[in-house]
């Protein structure tokens, strides 16, 4: 089906839910209240494939060590990290069943810290250790019997995830190498900290700086880019204050007939600059993963919307954007090390969490997984791409309305000049299966036209808009 006859069908679907709305107003029925929403389902019962399952992780997220996070009130005169910002981290993270976070501190306090002191364990957490019999993480207890791990690292103008250790030397040492960005500095703090490193915010950095400093990741997306009015002008060349006004609505809803946690449709947007810019870097020769930037810090919407929660709580963010990595077990060690060779998929999982969702490559018996390189056909063995595009899980479906979204994938080709083009589509439960690809980076990008939540939001001409629901990492086509 193409592009034309599928909104096509979602402008059908968008006019029948507005005409029931409309008869339900005259009639004086309200919508149902919606304040509630359930926590994102454990990735466990999505199942595994080919010896793989998905973690659900975040890479850019703040604690109480950060100057500016728990509305810039993080740490006492005693350095002792503040209770309540604290339990809404590990609250957030045992409803949503965050596999593993990856918390980036900025280098004030940071580096100021013993490190073990940054592992934030309390009475009921349990310490991770490295084979060093190192504390690099914190495994959370929670209520329903899920272990939640926060991991350290850093958050300078590069990020570094997975950090099991500082690096060598004074703390002025310390503090020049995580405010660093260079070559240098990047290979001192993964040689001494035993982390992987990328680059945030790529929305303000140039191809030639990232490409020197050489990340193995680059964020593709970033929650305080989208919302911050100078970064949207100065970066991304969108109206600074488009969104701001319709985040009232969320606060002020006297009827309750919105939801909170869905107000990211007001202002989500992926700009094509970020994958204008990762696409220029696969196409020279820079294989770097890309990941979904958080940036979560309980620190700008201080305000509580109709549900008695704070706008930008952990728990409503960390419902927002997710990680999903394809990894053989939950270790710290194991998941940075998928994430460094490119194992892993930006969702929005705002808009439900994906089930059936796979992307690899074949050598005709063989599989290959995103971001290694599939050979050219050779003989009777022919190479393939194969993407599974996903369904919506049932978890999802929890609004008061009976309609399914509308989702369809398409494999996008980025070729030897970085220009990106589309040459697969499927709906989703289908399979696409591209047969002996041209040379190049192929991705997975799932759309979706999120007509379930027509109940629960305020601009419902957002049920007619194409998000994107799924992004995938390359997989790469060598000769």
């Amino acid at each position: 089906m193409g592009k034309v006859e599928l909104r096509q069908v979602a402008f059908k679907r968008i006019k029948s839910l507005a005409f029931s709305g409309l008869v339900l107003t005259l009639l004086g029925v309200g919508c149902a209240n919606q304040a509630t929403s359930p926590g994102l389902v454990n990735t466990n019962v999505l199942g595994s494939f080919r010896g793989y399952h998905f973690a659900r992780v975040q890479t850019h997220f703040h604690s109480p060590f950060s100057f500016d996070a728990c509305d810039s009130n993080g740490l006492d005169t005693a350095g002792t990290p503040n209770a309540t910002c604290l339990q809404h981290i590990k609250g957030a993270l045992c409803t949503n069943h965050i596999n593993l976070t990856f918390v980036t501190d900025h280098v004030d306090h940071l580096a100021e810290y013993d490190f073990s002191k940054l592992v934030m364990v309390e009475s009921g957490d349990t310490t991770v250790y490295n084979s060093a019999v190192e504390p690099i993480g914190n495994q959370i207890g929670c209520a329903d019997g899920f272990a939640a791990i926060l991991s350290p690292g850093l958050e300078g103008k590069m990020l570094a995830l997975g950090m099991e250790h500082h690096i060598l030397g004074t703390l002025a040492t310390r503090q020049a190498v995580y405010g660093g960005e260079s070559g240098a500095d990047r290979a001192t703090i993964v040689a001494e900290s035993d982390a992987i490193v990328g680059i945030p915010h790529t929305e303000s950095r140039d191809l030639a700086t990232i490409t020197a400093v050489g990340p193995s990741f680059i964020e593709i997306y970033n929650v305080h880019a989208n919302t911050d009015p100078k970064i949207r002008k100065k970066s991304l060349g969108l109206p600074p204050f488009e969104h701001i006004a319709k985040f009232l609505n969320y606060l002020v809803d006297p009827l309750k007939e919105l939801n909170p946690d869905f107000f990211f449709m007001e202002f989500f947007e992926m700009s094509d600059l970020y994958l204008q810019k990762w696409n220029t870097l696969l196409a020279g020769g820079n294989e770097i993963a890309g990941v979904a930037g958080l940036d979560s810090h309980e620190n700008t919407f201080s305000q509580k919307a109709a549900d008695g929660e704070r706008l930008d709580s952990h728990r409503r963010m960390t419902r927002f954007i997710s990680n999903f990595v394809v990894t053989t077990d939950d270790q710290i060690a194991t998941i940075r090390n998928a994430i460094k060779v490119g194992r892993t998929y930006f969702v929005l999982e705002g808009l439900g969490t994906p089930r059936g969702l796979d992307f690899y490559g074949t050598v005709g018996a063989t599989t290959v997984e995103m971001n290694t390189g599939v050979p050219p056909t050779v003989g009777v063995q022919a190479s393939t791409i194969v993407a599974t595009v996903p369904t919506l899980h049932s978890s999802s479906l929890f609004m008061d309305y009976d309609d399914l979204p509308l989702i369809v994938g398409e494999l996008h080709y980025i070729n030897a000049s970085g220009v990106e083009s589309v040459v697969a589509t499927a709906r989703g439960g289908e399979q696409m299966v591209y047969v002996d690809p041209p040379t190049g980076h192929y991705r997975l990008h799932v759309y979706m036209y999120p007509v379930h939540l027509y109940n629960v939001i305020f601009s419902k001409k957002n049920v007619g808009k194409r998000y994107p629901w799924v992004t995938s990492n390359p997989v790469r086509v060598i000769r």
